[in-house]
């Protein structure tokens, strides 16, 4: 994990988990998340009890990343950050969109505070799954989270190494890092 502070959380608590591909793996069940229907849909609340309380978080995002350099000419995603500005939050958000596998008709505000779950995956060598989610706010139901919302994105940006892998193009290349 990364965090200092377990009494009001951080603006992203960051969970790291082994996926051995198997379901009864700490978070091998993550890959679900992978698809709307097999993971999503059928779990789109995360809830976590701690000694300090029960927080409920609805999945915002499923995205792919790289954790070495060289696998995305010179740069890998920052989405393991515990706290940054409320512009740098907003820009984080604005390239999760890009990123995520799909849409889940749940939203992020720069005020919000999110979950975000790290697990290696086997796209690539040394990928990383990272499932992104946002505190339920005060006041808002469970049922605030509609599946029927979710879609694929059509535009992924994926780290240039899945590009590579895969034997396509990179419609993002050259784009500013963030």
């Amino acid at each position: 994990y990364r965090m200092t502070n377990f009494k009001t959380l951080h603006r992203n608590t960051v969970v790291y988990g082994h996926n051995m591909r198997h379901d009864d793996y700490i978070f091998g069940m993550l890959e679900n998340y992978r698809f709307i229907e097999a993971g999503f849909q059928k779990a789109p609340i995360i809830e976590c009890n701690t000694i300090y309380g029960d927080f409920t978080w609805f999945v915002y995002a499923v995205f792919i990343s790289n954790s070495k350099e060289e696998h995305d000419n010179g740069y890998v995603f920052p989405y393991n950050f515990i706290d940054v500005s409320d512009a740098k939050f907003e820009k984080y958000i604005e390239e999760i969109d890009k990123r995520k596998l799909y849409t889940t008709g749940v939203d992020i505000l720069p005020t919000d505070k999110i979950l975000t779950l790290s697990t290696c995956s086997y796209d690539f060598e040394d990928a990383r799954l990272v499932v992104v989610a946002r505190l339920r706010r005060d006041g808002e139901s469970a049922a605030a989270v509609d599946v029927s919302k979710a879609y694929p994105n059509d535009d992924i940006k994926y780290p240039q190494i899945w590009y590579d892998v895969n034997k396509k193009t990179n419609n993002h290349e050259g784009e500013p890092i963030w």
